[in-house]
Parts: structure tokens; C-alpha cells; sequence
């Protein structure tokens, strides 16, 4: 299976998830035949709005997390936003790392 297949349907995936949860999300990326595909500030995949908490940027990947220290800087320089990496793993289900001023908190819901 190629790499952004996978990768276009663990989004949906997660996109399904947070729905389900009552949030609005939107994806940030844009591509195509000539574009190449980009991030918001090179971070983060989707935008979610919940009426009761703060707007939150994700970043979405399968199998393997990305490092934390980027999520955990941002989140230090911007309080006013929610950060949240979800890693899907195939089979088993998701591992969620949310990022809040400086320090990582860690939801696993694998299998």
C-alpha cells in the first residue's frame, strides 16, 4: 500500500474519531498534481473547534510518533491552543499524545 493511501486514511480515521467526539475539523493540508503537500507551520495535518475548550492543531501519523520536542516547544510559545499528535497503530488502534505547556500527557487506546 502506498505511503500517502495509508496515510489519507488514517486521517479519516481520525477525522471519524473527533467527530464523534463533537468537534469541527477541518484539514490544513493542501496538494495535488503540482503542489506539494503542506502542513500548518510544518506541524500539524487537521484544525478542531469544540465549544468547550480551545481550538486544537493535530498532527496525524501511523505506526510512529514523531518526535515530541517541536510539539512540546509550540505548545510552550502558544498556551492558546490545544496540541495533540494522534498515532494510529495498525491493528491494535490509537495512541494519543496531547502537549500542554511544556509537558506531554499520554492517552493509549490500543488493543
Amino acid at each position: 500500500m502506498k505511503t500517502r493511501v495509508k496515510g489519507n486514511r488514517v486521517q479519516r480515521k481520525a477525522i471519524q474519531q473527533l467527530e464523534i467526539e463533537g468537534y469541527l475539523v477541518d484539514k490544513v493540508e493542501v496538494g495535488g498534481k503540482f503542489a506539494k503537500s503542506k502542513d500548518l507551520f510544518g506541524l500539524f495535518d487537521l484544525v478542531a473547534l469544540h465549544k468547550n475548550t480551545k481550538p486544537s492543531f493535530i498532527q496525524v501519523t501511523c505506526n510512529r510518533p514523531h518526535t515530541h520536542k517541536k510539539y512540546l516547544c509550540f505548545s510552550l510559545e502558544y498556551p492558546m491552543v490545544n496540541i495533540i499528535q494522534m498515532v494510529w497503530y495498525d491493528r491494535k488502534g490509537w495512541k494519543i499524545f496531547n502537549y500542554d505547556n511544556g509537558t506531554k500527557k499520554v492517552y493509549d487506546g490500543r488493543k
